[in-house]
């Protein structure tokens, strides 16, 4: 068996990963402390032989906390080069496996993994194929009938029964006669054989009176034998009438069942029932189901009635759908209407405001507007002039300054500056008077009509406007204009009276087309449920047909059914169903109280007409058995004084008794040595038998420790000899050592050799992956290069994995070979 994939489900701090091994039979696993190393070796050997149960400690199953996933696989190649997943997952007795092959691609027998295993169980393999630290305490003091022991314990199959019945045997043999033994049965036997001997040759007298007395007690013997054998006989009878007693109410309630000969029909039973209910229960659902869609028919039917205006609406559907697209149209010739009707009104409103002023008097008005819009400009420029003065004081005196002037000339100027001033100021005074005068009449005026003075302007404009542009004639081509959009609106509105019922020509165009447009919308709506009615209607009729037919062939089955039973309808087979019932139910209760009572029984029971004919005879008996008992008591306290007196002969010493004594215990002591000798025989034949079995193993082992032995010291040791109670080694210079005097690297390495060697040994046979669990960690490096170099060649024959947490591995060996936890 060669391990090439473990997937990990759920198995301490390992869950939902995998981890795949090289193609090579060496299989290094390396990881830091607390890496999860032994819980994946725990994993592999839990998979192969069970997981540790509670009892064995909690530490110790590796349950995962963070997920409830308990187990894992094992992807594995067998020697005949066939391939299975091994399963294991939480469960009773270690767990549930499954075995998947590969190959076949199908489940088979979890027993396969029994087949692979063969006789290595869990000890075994942690003794032969598991090593953790080495213990070199134990190499120096195993002995060859140790060494052989190991190796007859996986010699063949089933060989730990064998030994297991050897230690019992020796064990029994020894408990049996031990030679230097006083509490063995045998032991003590012999002893006693020695004391009466002595006893005999002593004992001579009394022996008439103990003849007699064996005489008399023999005669009381026999009386009481055959007393017994009657009360014996008695007791027996008693016994029968007792258990007939006791069965005659099974009897009685046996004899009141119905027990008519009549068959139990074929057809009649519990299934047959409830197939007809079945057929019954169809025929009643569909009847229902038809019932049902006859009233939704119906309901469609009475929302499907006559109606007159949808029958108009849909005879003239064509010339209808041709108004109804005009919808849009119509409404915008009414909007016009009424826009023409706005205009009209409007016009001839504003004929009705015109005012009736002559051109002369707005001519007057407009002359006074435009001489108040003068004075206004004026008075601007008169602002101008007030800053004059001024203006003209500050140029003369910069001439002053810049030009040297009389002081006449310059008081001339300045008068003649300030009287212009005052001249200017007077007239400005009397037109600001006569501006005020004309705004106050033109605003009364512009009073008088209704307007206020900033609008006097355009009221102006606008009398001229209609005084030159009369409208009497756009009034007019609105009026024809609404005229000719009236007729055709009533042309139009005049095409739906016949189609609606309550249709009004006198109402407004707008009503008209509202109820219009109602009536197309409430047809088509109707129109629409009546497609929805006519396909339900339509979808209705189908599942009617359809249940109709099931219905048919429903009938059919159950006039089959009643046809094949003989019977013409429903009710007979009822009937016949219901005593076919009792008829099994009497049968039943018969069978059921048949097992309380045999035919025996019920054939002796038949000679009595009832229990008292059966307790007269019982006290009958009873009274027999009593007064035998009586008459065997007595005769045994007979028996016992005559006995007494025997005894306090045979205490004293009577010859023929302790004749008889020595005899029995010759007997005894030749049975019991019988039975010894026995045992010493089988217990010899099964050691020779186990020899034989495993004697091509012992030599292969002694020669396979030695090699490993020799490549592991560099040839410095070339040979081992196995001692009754010690092991040697023999150096390359012929001298030999006992174990316990080597060093301790070399005893580890002599250890190592023997346990590699039993793997290899036992490794042709059963092909079991051999792990080592930081079993090298104290070797040096030479050491641990040749331990590496052994793996390796081990490697050829049987798969070894090397768990180690040493970081020197990948000096040793290449990283195709490793698997590194560390990065996991």
């Amino acid at each position: 068996m060669k391990i090439n994939k473990v997937d990990v489900l759920g198995y301490g701090k390992w869950h939902d990963i995998s981890f795949d091994f090289n193609q090579s039979n060496l299989q290094v696993i390396f990881g830091n402390n607390e890496a999860g190393k032994t819980t994946l070796l725990s994993l592999i050997e839990g998979i192969l032989f069970g997981f540790v149960d509670g009892r064995a400690g909690s530490y110790e199953q590796y349950k995962p906390r963070e997920t409830k996933a308990y187990g894992g696989k094992l992807t594995i190649t067998t020697e005949d080069n066939r391939h299975f997943i091994i399963t294991r997952l939480d469960g009773k007795n270690g767990g549930d496996v499954s075995v998947y092959d590969v190959d076949n691609d199908i489940e088979t027998n979890p027993s396969l993994l029994d087949k692979l295993l063969g006789p290595i169980d869990r000890n075994t393999f942690e003794q032969l194929f598991y090593f953790g630290d080495l213990d070199i305490k134990s190499i120096s003091k195993l002995s060859k009938n140790e060494l052989v022991n190991r190796i007859q314990k996986v010699g063949f199959v089933g060989s730990n029964q064998w030994l297991e019945l050897r230690d019992k045997i020796e064990k029994k043999s020894k408990e049996l006669y031990a030679p230097t033994g006083r509490k063995p049965e045998l032991n003590q036997k012999l002893k006693e054989y020695d004391e009466l001997v002595d006893k005999v040759q002593l004992s001579k007298g009394n022996l008439d009176n103990y003849n007699q007395l064996t005489e008399e007690k023999n005669a009381i013997s026999n009386k009481i034998d055959k007393q017994k054998a009657e009360l014996q006989k008695i007791d027996k009878e008693l016994t029968n009438l007792l258990h007939l007693r006791q069965v005659w109410p099974v009897y009685s309630r046996l004899s009141q069942i119905n027990t008519s000969n009549e068959t139990i029909r074929d057809g009649f039973d519990e299934e047959d029932v409830s197939k007809l209910k079945e057929l019954e229960n169809a025929l009643f659902l569909s009847s229902e189901q038809i019932k049902n869609i006859d009233e939704s028919i119906k309901r469609l039917t009475v929302q499907r009635q006559e109606n007159k205006e949808l029958e108009v609406y849909n005879r003239n559907r064509n010339q209808i759908d041709q108004l109804s697209q005009s919808f849009s149209k119509v409404n915008e010739m009414i909007n016009d209407l009424k826009i023409k009707k706005s205009m009209i009104d409007e016009i001839n409103h504003q004929n009705e405001q015109k005012t009736v002023v002559s051109e002369d008097e707005l001519n007057n008005v407009q002359s006074k507007l435009d001489e108040l819009d003068d004075s206004k400009n004026k008075s601007a420029s008169a602002s101008f002039m007030n800053l004059l003065p001024t203006l003209l004081i500050g140029i003369v005196a910069i001439i002053a300054l810049i030009i040297p002037v009389t002081f006449s000339r310059l008081v001339g100027i300045l008068l003649l500056i300030g009287f212009g001033f005052v001249k200017f100021m007077k007239s400005k005074t009397k037109k600001g008077n006569d501006s005020s005068i004309l705004e106050s009449k033109l605003n009364d005026y512009a009073i008088r009509n209704s307007i206020t003075l900033s609008e006097l302007q355009g009221w102006i404009n606008e009398q001229r406007y209609f005084i030159n542009h009369p409208n009497t004639n756009q009034v007019i081509q609105y009026e024809n204009d609404y005229k000719s959009i009236s007729t055709d609106l009533s042309n139009y509105f005049k095409q739906w009276d016949s189609y609606l019922n309550d249709f009004n020509t006198d109402d407004t165009f707008n009503v008209q087309l509202d109820k219009v447009r109602t009536f197309v919308s409430k047809m088509n709506e109707e129109n629409s449920v009546n497609i929805r009615n006519n396909e339900q209607m339509n979808e209705q009729l189908t599942q009617k047909a359809q249940l109709v037919d099931k219905q048919t062939t429903i009938k059919n089955s159950l006039n089959d059914f009643l046809r094949s039973r003989n019977i013409d309808n429903v009710e007979s087979f009822k009937e016949l169903a219901e005593k076919q019932k009792q008829l099994k139910i009497n049968k039943e209760q018969r069978d059921s109280i048949k097992d309380q009572i045999t035919d025996e029984d019920i054939e002796l029971l038949k000679q009595y007409n009832d229990n008292r004919e059966i307790d007269d005879k019982v006290s009958k008996f009873k009274n027999n058995s009593d007064a035998l008992k009586n008459e065997i008591l007595s005769l045994s306290q007979e028996f016992e004084t005559v006995n007494f007196n025997i005894k306090q002969y045979i205490s004293d010493g009577t010859y023929s008794e302790l004749i008889q004594q020595q005899s029995n215990l010759e007997s005894e002591i030749n049975e019991l040595t019988d039975e010894w000798l026995s045992m010493k025989l089988a217990d010899a034949w099964i050691d020779e038998s186990l020899n034989i079995a495993t004697a091509d193993r012992v030599p292969s082992f002694e020669k396979k420790a030695e090699e490993f032995f020799k490549l592991l010291t560099d040839d410095k040791y070339i040979g081992i000899k196995y001692l009754k109670n010690n092991i040697k080694v023999t150096r390359n210079d012929k001298e030999q050592f006992a174990a316990g005097e080597l060093s301790r690297g070399t005893v580890e390495q002599l250890y190592l050799s023997m346990i590699l060697a039993l793997s290899v040994v036992f490794g042709r046979d059963y092909h079991i992956p051999m792990i080592i669990d930081d079993g090298l960690t104290e070797f040096d490096f030479e050491r641990t290069q040749n331990a590496i170099n052994l793996l390796k060649k081990i490697s050829d024959s049987i798969q070894v994995i090397y768990v180690t947490c040493d970081n020197r591995i990948q000096e040793y060996v290449d990283e195709q070979y490793i698997l590194n936890l560390n990065n996991r």
